[in-house]
């Protein structure tokens, strides 16, 4: 378990540090589209395809780092109503639920990204490769899906511990 943890921690800090950096180079590069636009009166035509491109990544990274510290939305109302055993049993089920979906998704989404690269397309303004765009989908469901291993593993034996 010791080991699923470091795996687990040099994740986050991977996604941490991606969105760090794209979050920082969004704004830079909105803010020197605009002047270069209002000031040079000439736009760059690759701006706004690359802040597309970074805003994609933003979202499946910040989903992973959402689902690691537990700010997912959650309707665990009726959950913390209902006696441990039952509630765990419950929970248990949606997280296997959740794991099925993410197993669905991420193999539908590797499949897409491998369809993608095989066609060799390319962004219209950067000439960037397309699959790196759509490679931001299967990393981020994979992460997402480790996390709720992780996750799972955790209550699995917090249950086991309280039980002793």
């Amino acid at each position: 378990m010791k080991i699923l943890d470091q795996v687990n921690n040099v994740i986050d800090r991977i996604v941490r540090w991606i969105l760090i950096i794209l979050m920082l180079v969004i704004p830079s590069v909105m803010m020197l589209q605009i002047v270069i636009r209002y000031v040079f009166n000439f736009p760059l035509s690759w701006a706004e395809e690359f802040v597309r491109i970074c805003f994609v990544w933003v979202v499946f990274m910040s989903a992973c780092a959402a689902l690691r510290r537990g700010e997912v939305v959650a309707l665990d109302y009726v959950i913390k109503r209902l006696n441990r055993n039952l509630a765990f049993v419950l929970t248990l089920i949606g997280r296997l639920s959740v794991l099925v979906f993410l197993s669905f998704a991420i193999y539908s989404s590797a499949d897409m990204t491998a369809f993608v690269f095989k066609r060799a397309s390319y962004t219209a303004a950067m000439q960037f490769p397309m699959w790196i765009v759509y490679l931001a989908l299967p990393v981020g469901l994979f992460f997402m899906f480790y996390q709720m291993v992780i996750g799972m593993i955790h209550e699995i034996l917090d249950k086991a511990k309280s039980e002793i």
